[in-house]
């Protein structure tokens, strides 16, 4: 699994329970190259992925998943690391720069799967600018109810603005080769009107769909299980269901 950040790594761990017995899982952190985390911004997907080969033994018969950008990683680590098969978790192959309604919608995603709780600021939230709309989501989400809790938020904020740009990026300069990959796109994605997030413009595509939003679906013990369901599909033997 390649892991690009905003959550802990540690949340692959409730994935981990529920997939099939014997299924090793091992995370990619992407923040642990210092050029990925330093912002560079001369660093590509293939030099990503470049680095991340030099992890991999050969020898071992993988499925490679990616989360967000991670999935273009993940398809480009298959060009030089041969797989099973290439999972993206709600990772687009082609990405607009994102404006800041965007990025307020997503920032308000992760903030509430950080606390525990789905939370999305409604369109009109953004009518008024970036003060008045972290206003609304400090009073959406438990625990925040001092008014210097927006200071916390503000900074989060230009925080995830940061991250996701230099994700643009990185999206923005790699063009896939056509690997056949399966799409698994959030409920409330972080591109809900994207088909199949710009993968059947570039390569041969299976579409499923998890519950949750682009962070949820890694944190709620509902979305959590039906991804390990739809992962198990090329990790071991299904069992057999019930008429």
């Amino acid at each position: 699994m390649i892991h690009p950040g905003s959550l802990s790594a540690l949340c692959w761990k409730r994935l981990a329970k529920h997939l099939p017995a014997g299924v090793a899982l091992r995370v990619l952190e992407l923040e642990a190259i210092n050029a990925y985390w330093e912002q560079d911004t001369e660093l590509t997907v293939d030099a990503l992925a470049d680095r991340l080969k030099l992890t991999l033994d050969p020898r071992h018969e993988r499925v490679l998943c990616g989360w967000g950008v991670g999935g273009v990683v993940a398809a480009a680590l298959a060009e030089r690391a041969p797989a099973r098969h290439v999972v993206v978790l709600d990772g687009p192959a082609s990405l607009p720069r994102p404006d800041v309604p965007q990025l307020l919608r997503s920032y308000s995603m992760l903030v509430g799967a950080r606390r525990g709780r789905a939370v999305s600021l409604e369109p009109e939230a953004f009518e008024n600018g970036l003060e008045h709309a972290l206003e609304h989501l400090r009073t959406r989400v438990g625990g925040l109810r001092d008014t210097a809790a927006t200071d916390v938020l503000r900074r989060g904020y230009h925080q995830h603005a940061r991250d996701r740009l230099r994700d643009f990026r990185l999206i923005r300069t790699y063009e896939p080769t056509g690997i056949p990959v399966t799409v698994v796109q959030a409920a409330r994605s972080l591109m809900p009107d994207s088909h199949a997030l710009g993968w059947d413009q570039v390569s041969p595509v299976e579409i499923l769909a998890s519950g949750g939003d682009h962070y949820t679906m890694l944190t709620e013990p509902a979305p959590v299980v039906h991804l390990a369901l739809l992962l198990s599909r090329w990790l071991g033997t299904p069992l057999p269901m019930a008429a």
